[in-house]
């Protein structure tokens, strides 16, 4: 992972900064970044500071800080971290039970993670150029674990023997074995009859899980209290160690309900998992992750290689005589406990009614006419996305685009600030009504151009926040040995009004996804997942509800400038 130069990153943050602020707060924020890169200057000291620690760290310089940045967030996972998937329904063969679709989804995991053990599963390109799969390393058997001021985050070594999954139903858990003493995976209907045999009849439980809703202080005060009980810590262990969990969806009605319910219904959930896997009872498959150890680009892995083997006919050969154990797990729960649990999921259920969310797919059009009309289908989105915020709130906000930086060891993320001085031109010249279609054609080229060079130079690693954080990361570590304040940039009202992800955004082109969703970042903010395929465009906007009417606004308006910027694209491109 390179450490961009300060020359580099200094001309960036004006120019991203830029198209956010007043003329006169851009005045100032200028001065305070001139004060900040001026020659032998706070910019100069930490940066030589953050080479150091790059020469002395194997890894990426950033990855610690990146880690930390994840486990120290008190905030609760579902609303604030976590993210959710849902699959297009037509992927399930519809002749298996939800039970039996629970078998195979198991087997499944267990077949990708032999895979990744024995270091079978194909690499990932991009353009020619390997992709870093060490997050593959994170997927399974593994949990973040909830702790004062922050938290751990852990993942069991490699082992082929004796492993489970956790099946959720009715509140109540189970440890369902996936592979024997000898490292066999058990074919699939072999553990849907274990966990048939398991559930039949069972009634409602304690639920448990509602402790990983809450504020992560709560949350590891929580934990600690169950940790009084030595049944409960091989519970809890057993929980860390499983590959995934699976539950089922018994009230979802339709795919939008779903994907709310991934993200806001804490039945049968338990969110300090890494990867936990709902089956509808209208055999939708959906994900929630558990984002501290895993992203977005690389999780596609297990969606794909589970939607690919729901899709094949059954081939397993019977291998195994024995049948699997599907063993439930008795919690030792006291008054106490149990008092805390209850109010976990009062509090759970206000804060869930605090949030909106909607969701559609756009099927006028998707990639394959955005590339004919010579734009990037991503830029092409943003661009409509800059019109119809500045549409709805008359204004231009920082909007957060991650992008990945999976070329390099240990490669997270970099964020690309998509509000850009070329966009911001192209909706006002579409909103004054005054430019002639040529016109705006030349201003969707810039600004289409201007979008592909900033993503691309953050996936080099050259973008700016990154760097910016680490700068901050070295002032707090040796900031007292360089007799140094937080330099005054950090406070400054431009450079945050850019930190403040007013739209955070998230865009992937899944194969067989129809939803994702996650939550609004800020308070006044917006969540906006995308994934742009073929022929269609999945829209998802979160807000809280008391900006539902805005959130609805920012659809509406989205909707409309995609249509227009593909009428001004088709009538130019010839």
């Amino acid at each position: 992972m390179p450490i961009p130069s300060l020359e580099s990153t200094k001309s960036k943050l004006l120019e991203w900064i830029e198209p956010l602020v007043s003329a006169e707060q851009f005045q100032q924020t200028s001065k305070a970044i001139e004060r900040f890169f001026e020659k032998n200057g706070a910019a100069e000291k930490l940066q030589k500071k953050l080479q150091k620690w790059d020469q002395s760290h194997a890894g990426s310089w950033l990855a610690p800080f990146w880690d930390a940045s994840y486990l120290e967030s008190r905030k609760p996972l579902p609303y604030y971290s976590n993210f959710n998937i849902l699959l297009k329904s037509n992927i399930e063969n519809r002749d298996d039970s939800v039970i039996e679709m629970a078998g195979k989804v198991s087997h499944f995991v267990a077949d990708l993670y032999h895979r990744i053990i024995d270091e079978e599963v194909e690499p990932e390109v991009f353009r020619g150029r390997p992709f870093d799969m060490s997050q593959y390393n994170h997927f399974f058997r593994s949990i973040r674990i909830p702790e004062l001021d922050k938290d751990a985050f852990y993942v069991a070594d490699f082992h082929k023997k004796n492993n489970h999954i956790v099946f959720l139903y009715k509140n109540n858990m189970y440890k369902v074995e996936v592979t024997n003493d000898e490292g066999m995976i058990y074919e699939s209907h072999q553990i849907a009859a274990a966990i048939e045999a398991a559930i039949k009849d069972e009634k409602a439980g304690m639920n448990v899980g509602i402790f990983t809703t809450a504020q992560r202080d709560e949350a590891a005060k929580m934990y600690e209290l169950l940790c009084g009980k030595k049944e409960n810590v091989e519970l809890l262990q057993t929980i860390a160690d499983s590959l995934v969990l699976i539950s089922i969806d018994e009230e979802s009605k339709n795919a939008e309900e779903a994907l709310k319910h991934l993200m806001l219904h804490a039945d049968n959930k338990y969110f300090d998992k890494t990867i936990q896997i709902i089956i509808t009872k209208r055999k939708e498959l959906g994900f929630n992750i558990e984002h501290c150890a895993v992203d977005g680009t690389a999780i596609a892995a297990i969606i794909s290689h589970v939607s690919k083997g729901l899709r094949k006919k059954d081939s397993q050969i019977e291998q195994l005589s024995e049948m699997p154990s599907a063993v439930k797990l008795e919690w030792q729960l006291s008054d106490e406990m149990r008092d805390r649990l209850v109010k976990m999921e009062e509090n759970h259920l206000r804060q869930a009614d605090q949030y909106y969310l909607q969701s559609m797919i756009f099927n006028e059009f998707g990639a394959e006419k955005i590339k004919q009309m010579t734009f990037s289908p991503d830029a092409f989105f943003h661009m409509a996305l800059q019109v119809a915020q500045y549409r709805t709130f008359g204004t231009f906000k920082s909007v957060y685009e991650p992008v990945g930086v999976r070329y390099f060891f240990e490669g997270r993320t970099e964020c690309a600030r998509a509000t850009s001085v070329e966009k911001s031109n192209l909706a006002k010249a579409l909103e004054s009504g005054n430019e002639s279609n040529e016109t705006l054609y030349a201003l969707m080229k810039k600004a289409s151009d201007a979008h592909s060079k900033r993503i691309g130079d953050c996936q080099q690693g050259f973008g700016v926040e990154r760097h910016m954080y680490g700068l901050e990361q070295m002032h707090r570590l040796f900031g007292a040995e360089l007799g140094m304040q937080l330099p005054e940039l950090y406070h400054d009202k431009g450079y945050k009004t850019m930190r403040h992800d007013f739209i955070s955004t998230s865009g992937t082109a899944y194969e067989n996804v129809k939803y994702r969703m996650f939550g609004p970042v800020v308070s006044d903010g917006y969540g906006v997942a995308y994934i742009i395929l073929g022929d269609t465009i999945s829209i998802n906007i979160s807000s809280y509800t008391e900006n539902q009417d805005k959130a609805k606004q920012l659809m509406e308006h989205l909707l409309g400038a995609l249509r227009e910027l593909r009428m001004i694209g088709e009538a130019n491109h010839t």
